[in-house]
């Protein structure tokens, strides 16, 4: 499973949860990126152990919100041991 995190719109951030098949399996979303995490693990019962790749939106979007995705994917993974993959979205 993946976690994608959207923080492109201001004081909105969006969390999907997707399935290894690249189909999104649940979505959250609050004004803060980490209680939308949590909420949508909490919700799914998807421990932060079971996710393979989390990964943040790379913009268009607000410098500040954009940062704050990237920090959030930048610091779970870290705390998860896992590697930052870049995401590369065609529009």
């Amino acid at each position: 499973m993946k976690l994608f995190i959207n923080t492109t719109v201001a004081k909105k951030a969006v969390v999907s949860l997707i399935g290894n098949d690249d189909k999104v399996i649940a979505q959250e979303e609050a004004e803060e990126p980490l209680l939308a995490v949590d909420t949508l693990l909490n919700k799914t019962k998807t421990n932060l152990e079971d996710i393979e790749e989390i990964s943040s939106h790379p913009g268009p979007g607000s410098f500040t919100g954009l940062r704050i995705g990237a920090a959030v994917a930048q610091t779970l993974n870290f705390a998860l041991g896992k590697k930052v993959k870049p995401v590369n979205i065609k529009y």
